[in-house]
This record gives C-alpha cells, sequence and structure tokens, in this order.
C-alpha cells in the first residue's frame, strides 16, 4: 500500500520538455518530407507529442499500489447521453474495470482565442455527457466514474496578456476582470472541479525554450492531480477486494 505521494516536480519538467522535443523534430520531419502544414500543425501531426506525459501519468498510478501489470491504459470511446460516444485520451482500466477517465490536451501558439473557447467548450461537453449518462442509467459502475483533465498551455506573452472585456449581452463574472487567457483557463478548470464536473484537474503553463513549468493556482498542480489520483486508486482498491491486491 503506497503511503506517501512523491515529488512529481523533477519528473513533470522532463515529460515537458520530451513534449516539446518531440514537437520540434516532427516540425523538422514534416519539412523534410515536403509536407505543407499550417500554422503549428506540422508539430503535432505525428500524434505522440504527449506520451511523454501520458506515461508519468501511469507511473503516478504505479506509484499508488495499483500493479502494473494489471493496468490497461489506452484511448477509448465512453457513452454519452447526447452523443453515442466521445473518445477520450486515457481510460485506465484493471481486469475491465474502469479506474479513470483522463483527457490530456495542450494549447500552443500566439492565438490563444479560439483555441482556448475550443478547448473548454470541449471539456464542458465531454463530462456533461459522462454524468448526463450516468443519471440516465447509460453508464452503470459500482463507483462514479472519475474524470480527470490535464492542460498544458503554452507559457508566452500572448497567453499571460490581459486582455480587455467584451461588450457581452450581460455583465460578465466579475471573477474574470483584468485576467489573462491562462487566468480564464484556471478559473475554468477550478470551476470544473468545484461543481463536480470533473474529479481533478491539473493546468500547467510550459515554457517551450526551458521546459519550466509554472501553475496558476495550487489547486492545479500536477502534484494536487497526482495527489487525487492516489485517493481514487485507494477507494478503487478497497472497493475490489477479490482482484487480489499483493
Amino acid at each position: 500500500m503506497a503511503n506517501e505521494i512523491p515529488d512529481y516536480g523533477s519528473r513533470v519538467r522532463d515529460a515537458v520538455r520530451t513534449y516539446w522535443a518531440v514537437r520540434r523534430s516532427q516540425a523538422e520531419r514534416s519539412q523534410e518530407l515536403g509536407v505543407v502544414n499550417t500554422g503549428l500543425r506540422s508539430e503535432v501531426t505525428g500524434g505522440r507529442h504527449l506520451d511523454a506525459l501520458q506515461l508519468l501519468l501511469v507511473e503516478v498510478f504505479v506509484d499508488a499500489g495499483i500493479p502494473a501489470r494489471m493496468l490497461e491504459v489506452k484511448r477509448r470511446p465512453v457513452p454519452g447521453y447526447f452523443r453515442r460516444d466521445k473518445s477520450w485520451d486515457i481510460v485506465v482500466t484493471v481486469e475491465d474495470r474502469v479506474l479513470a477517465i483522463i483527457e490530456l490536451k495542450s494549447i500552443t501558439g500566439k492565438k490563444p482565442g479560439q483555441n482556448y473557447n475550443n478547448r473548454t467548450d470541449e471539456a464542458l461537453g465531454q463530462a456533461i455527457d459522462v454524468w448526463k449518462a450516468v443519471e440516465r442509467g447509460i453508464i452503470v459502475s459500482p463507483l462514479r466514474p472519475w474524470l480527470g483533465y490535464v492542460m498544458l498551455i503554452e507559457d508566452n506573452a500572448e497567453w499571460n496578456a490581459t486582455s480587455k472585456p467584451r461588450r457581452a449581452v450581460w455583465p460578465a463574472d466579475p471573477a474574470f476582470d483584468a485576467t489573462s487567457p491562462a487566468d480564464r483557463a484556471a478559473i475554468f478548470f477550478d470551476r470544473m472541479v468545484r461543481e463536480r464536473m470533473l474529479d481533478s484537474a491539473c493546468v500547467m503553463l510550459a515554457n517551450r525554450s526551458t521546459g519550466d513549468v509554472r501553475y496558476k493556482q495550487d489547486t492545479l498542480t500536477f502534484q494536487a492531480f497526482a495527489a487525487a489520483m492516489f485517493g481514487r486508486s485507494l477507494q478503487f482498491k478497497v472497493t475490489n477486494p477479490d482482484l487480489g491486491w499483493e
């Protein structure tokens, strides 16, 4: 039984540096092959830029006491109510029993607006669809599904610049006054957790040049996310004693 949560700071930085290295290599490979892609697309068409972070999440479950040999981790569709299903990036199962469902996304570049809205719309829609499916009896599980979200945002001037409010039909929540896109991303995911739309979330700002990582809120750090994963792992083991834990 795991008794202590390791400090994941150095492992997070290593994973983020690998993320940037893979993106650079994919962009270079696209150029070598003469592939023309718009914007940053050439950096992500290889499809493996988040593998190091995904592996780190698996390591957390192992550190939390789930034997690696028992884990199955893959991208899988999860049933919904409004849609037939939607694929989540990481579905972790043990003997076909769902331990955790995690979305792992990144946003880079110098135009936060549209990318931010797309990602938050997607996160909100995915969560609502799952919980409505639970409410309507489409998803039936002894344990409430555990939903997590990890968002990596490029730490650049555009994401940290305070933007002027738009002329909305009604006044916006004052919590968003004088905020940057990165601030608003933190507010969004913090509220998703507070409203139980997500069980935990991590929003990391990652420097492209150095690989350094920082966070807007203590509740959204990778360490806090790992703590929630530890809690879920303990709950899962206690409620599935027939799996023969070592």
